[in-house]
């Protein structure tokens, strides 16, 4: 069964009032993007949370109660770069009731102006499985 290490946590414009929306971000990029949140585009990153994202080919749920896991969408966008004459993919991850909405934001980082060649693009629905968390 394919399996991801996420990252959840809570992004809002730093200052607000309004409780964050949920985020899925991949461990190997989280410092990155949450340096990219924050001085970039201004926003406040809180509550990170570490646990596995499953693929739901494999009914992962079945072993799991409603209240153990979050339903996570990967969305994997295949680009063509011009400048290295190749595809790169790229691959995030978002609440599923979320998906509409945020998708197109994820896309339009990736439109290609010259329209020479389409973006594919490929999605999974799947889980994130909530932790316990670590008593200190």
């Amino acid at each position: 069964m394919p399996s991801q290490k996420l990252i959840r946590c809570e992004l809002r414009r730093r200052g607000s009032k309004h409780a964050g929306s949920p985020r899925y971000i991949p461990l190997e990029i989280f410092g990155l993007w949450e340096y990219m949140m924050d001085k970039r585009h201004g926003f406040e990153v809180s509550n990170p949370r570490a646990s596995l994202w499953l693929d739901m080919e494999d009914s992962p749920e079945s072993a799991y109660n409603e209240n153990q896991y979050e339903r996570v969408t990967e969305v994997t966008a295949f680009v063509y770069s011009g400048r290295d004459e190749m595809f790169t993919r790229c691959c995030r991850y978002f609440p599923s009731i979320e998906l509409e909405k945020l998708k197109p934001i994820f896309l339009s980082h990736y439109e290609d102006t010259a329209a020479r060649l389409q973006t594919h693009v490929r999605e999974r629905q799947g889980i994130w499985l909530m932790r316990e968390v670590a008593a200190t």
